[in-house]
């Protein structure tokens, strides 16, 4: 597949992500998610707002009349989406209540950007490719938290810095311990331009170390970013050039996907296909999901 090829499959899934994002909350009757002063969320098609009370009819309970000095956020939803099944803390979070800060802005499907978590916030993270980490804001720039992946398991850390009003600079790093012996380290520094629901990230990271007796050294760049398209759902693109692919078996990588809230469990979806690019343009797609769980 030429490059001309793989800009327009890429432009084709733009479009469709883009019309899929703008049905999201568009039906003709109004469906809404609201999240009420006791942390829960109750989601239903909106059948009136008389100024004090709002009436809807969920998927799951029935018709329900609430209170509007309850309800603390309202959003539109997709129709049939239900609400939260108990109490969370995450939906009284400034994270969830403050439009000017998301759920999860520190990274993409697994790059970094350079927004960090802040003081005594955390998420825990699974993927079908990286498996999972766990990571927490120790103060309002400085983060870090455990990982483990195919490579082996270890720390990661990341601190940052506000240069000027949308503009982010960091720099972290992973170090993990091979599960066949050796270990692998992995310091990057970025640059994020915009806020925490829209934003583009220019990267440089270094792998190396050795695995199973195997030497890695690998330097790469990165280019991401995220838009946000409703309330609860972000596009994201996530792409890599590697300058020496000796661990992964292409010279670069292109990905696009979605990041979607589910009020109901309470956790960010994030299903995405990558295309892995030899030095021949030889392209060989591979799906990714991921899940996160803001806390």
């Amino acid at each position: 597949m030429n490059p001309f090829s793989i800009w327009k499959s890429f432009a084709a899934a733009f479009v469709l992500l883009s019309v899929v994002s703008f049905a999201w909350g568009q039906e003709a009757t109004r469906y809404v998610c609201l999240t009420l002063d006791n942390k829960t969320v109750r989601c239903g098609q909106l059948i009136s707002d008389d100024g004090r009370e709002l009436t809807i009819q969920t998927p799951d309970l029935g018709k329900m009349i609430v209170p509007k000095i309850q309800v603390v956020r309202i959003v539109d939803a997709p129709a049939g989406t239900r609400g939260s099944s108990g109490s969370s803390d995450i939906e009284l979070s400034e994270r969830m209540l403050n439009p000017d800060r998301a759920l999860q802005s520190t990274r993409y499907f697994f790059a970094p950007s350079a927004h960090t978590l802040k003081q005594g916030e955390g998420y825990a993270s699974v993927t079908g490719i990286a498996i999972g980490n766990v990571t927490y804001g120790i103060s309002d720039s400085f983060m870090a938290g455990f990982s483990i992946s195919p490579l082996g398991a270890g720390v990661t850390g990341k601190v940052g810095l506000e240069l000027e009003d949308g503009v982010q600079l960091s720099a972290g790093g992973l170090f993990q311990l091979g599960w066949d012996g050796g270990g692998v380290s992995f310091p990057f520094a970025n640059l994020t331009f915009g806020n925490e629901n829209e934003h583009l990230t220019v990267a440089y990271g270094w792998l190396f170390g050795s695995i199973g007796g195997d030497d890695i050294d690998s330097p790469m760049l990165n280019v991401s970013g995220c838009l946000q398209v409703s309330d609860n759902a972000w596009i994201m693109s996530e792409n890599y050039l590697f300058a020496r692919p000796e661990f992964f078996p292409t010279n670069a990588v292109m990905s696009f996907g979605m990041r979607l809230w589910s009020a109901r469990k309470q956790r960010l979806f994030e299903p995405a296909f990558m295309l892995l690019i030899d030095d021949e343009n030889n392209t060989t797609p591979v799906p990714w999901v991921g899940w996160t769980w803001p806390f």
